[in-house]
């Protein structure tokens, strides 16, 4: 790796992305100077370390958000490079020539590419390092030796496909809320991280209790349910609730970066997810929205409203829609590495729902092995990078068969929780960290939400009773609202008499 190659196209890129007033790619140019260790001694030749001029000229620049003149930084660099004519040569080229601003875009994305794959060639470079000194120093430590290479190849795998290009042909759309370094591999460490140090609340107070307090970071989480039973309703209200009740947990490896929670939807639009999240946010506020109030209300309002709503505990949001057709699990893996390439440390990864993605790459076995293989891998990058990963996944057919043989809908959860009642794989939940099932059920004219709790892979343990519980949605175009903050909502047992509803609407494709 020429480290003068790589900062001489930093500079063409700071000087690049100034001239149309761009700051976009100042976060990734200051993460790829962090990599590059200046203080070698063999970068010094006759007292002059070009390296570290470079870098110091390359970080200057940076830190001058407006333009600095080419003829201001082609002699400066002119000094530093001294007889290097060719290298000098190439960066007066790159600066000298005037582009338009779409071919000053393009240039852009060419050099944000490359310094995308010189990031992860340097997390290969770190991660084989540890991998070599563990190995030869640290042994004795580590326990279960197939383990720990099945992991250290996983982490390794998604950084060996370099980025072919930065507008990925698989993203239909992407929202952003708010325009680590190294890995870490030792898997048990995570599994450390349960104290309240490292754990997020939740809006409601039973599922809190039930989780012992709440989501803790570097868990696999599962959402289990049937076939539109409110998968994608509770998994948003997860993800909003913990942006809403929470500050970032910061980890002495994320200072300085920014705390990201990312969900990238394989089904539903953002539209819907939006409009959803809306009327969530509106019924905390006291306002039900119907179908009509979206007409009143302007689309830049709307917009500030959830802005705020989620960002002022400190938290940056991202939302994508991916066609999944065109992903693998190693397409989800660039793009949290690309983020972090961006400043961006990602705190949650909730995707809807993993198991769309083709399994291409993942070992095949007997039925469902694939799937089991991929949600492994995404555990184990997760785990390492202490990301809570979420995911719903479908129940099967037998679980459905439970109802038309009686068993009642609100009792569901009790009886495949913890049972492996997934839909083309009996054995998902053996890498799961935490499981949860939930059912949708209407009874005597009110809709439910029935919630257990299954596995939990953390060493204290809690009563039967506090696994279970029930929560009302207050209408049918009202989601169930939190109580974290006012008089504890869930129940265990359903009313005797008939509750008319007396609502209709906006929920009923999310509910249905």
């Amino acid at each position: 790796m020429d480290y003068r190659v790589i900062l001489t196209k930093i500079i063409t890129l700071i000087y690049r992305s100034r001239t149309i007033n761009s700051t976009e790619n100042d976060d990734l140019i200051r993460t790829i100077l962090q990599t590059i260790k200046s203080d070698s001694p063999e970068f010094n030749f006759n007292g002059h370390n070009v390296i570290k001029k470079l870098k110091d000229f390359a970080q200057q620049l940076l830190d001058e958000k407006d333009l600095v003149a080419k003829e201001v930084i082609i002699p400066q660099v002119s000094i530093i490079l001294e007889n290097d004519n060719k290298l000098l040569t190439v960066l007066k080229e790159s600066l000298e020539v005037d582009y338009d601003e779409a071919t000053s875009k393009r240039v852009i994305i060419s050099s944000v590419k490359l310094l995308n794959n010189v990031y992860k060639e340097h997390l290969a470079t770190e991660l084989l390092s540890k991998v070599t000194y563990d190995l030869k120093f640290n042994r004795s430590k580590i326990s279960n030796f197939s383990e720990y290479l099945k992991n250290a190849i996983a982490n390794l795998e998604p950084l060996t496909n370099v980025l072919t290009t930065i507008k990925d042909p698989a993203l239909v759309n992407e929202i952003d809320f708010a325009n680590i370094d190294n890995l870490n591999t030792v898997f048990e460490e995570v599994k450390n991280l349960n104290n309240n140090k490292s754990i997020y609340v939740t809006g409601w107070q039973a599922l809190n209790r039930s989780l012992q307090s709440g989501l803790r970071r570097g868990e696999y989480i599962s959402i289990g349910a049937l076939q539109h039973k409110y998968k994608t309703g509770f998994s948003l209200s997860l993800f909003m609730q913990i942006a809403r009740h929470n500050k970032p947990i910061i980890l002495p490896t994320e200072v300085g970066k920014k705390p990201l929670l990312l969900r990238i939807s394989f089904e539903d639009s953002l539209t819907g997810n939006l409009q959803f999240m809306y009327q969530y946010l509106k019924a905390h506020d006291g306002i039900t929205v119907t179908s009509k109030d979206f007409e009143n209300v302007s689309s830049s309002d709307m917009g500030s409203y959830i802005i705020d709503k989620l960002t002022n505990t400190g938290f940056h949001i991202k939302m994508m829609r991916v066609d999944p057709s065109q992903w693998t699990y190693s397409s989800v893996i660039n793009k949290i590495i690309e983020l972090e390439a961006q400043g961006y440390s990602v705190h949650l990864l909730m995707l809807d729902y993993a198991l769309l993605l083709p399994t291409v790459g993942c070992t095949m076995g007997p039925m469902g092995a694939d799937k089991k293989d991929m949600l492994r891998r995404f555990r184990n990058f997760c785990s390492a990078r202490n990301i809570i990963f979420i995911t719903p996944l479908q129940l099967s057919s037998e679980a459905k068969m439970m109802i038309r043989n009686g068993i009642p809908e609100h009792n569901l959860v009790n009886e495949t929780a913890e049972k492996g009642y997934y839909d083309g794989c009996k054995s998902l939940d053996a890498d799961i960290d935490l499981e949860m099932q939930i059912h949708l059920f209407n009874h005597k004219g009110k809709k439910y939400l029935a919630f257990r709790r299954g596995k939990h892979r953390i060493p204290t343990v809690i009563s039967e009773e506090l696994k279970y519980f029930m929560l009302k949605f207050p209408s049918l175009n009202t989601p169930i609202l939190e109580d974290i903050d006012k008089e504890d909502s869930s129940f265990t047992k359903l009313p005797k008499s008939f509750e008319s509803d007396g609502g209709s609407g906006l929920l009923e494709e999310v509910l249905n």
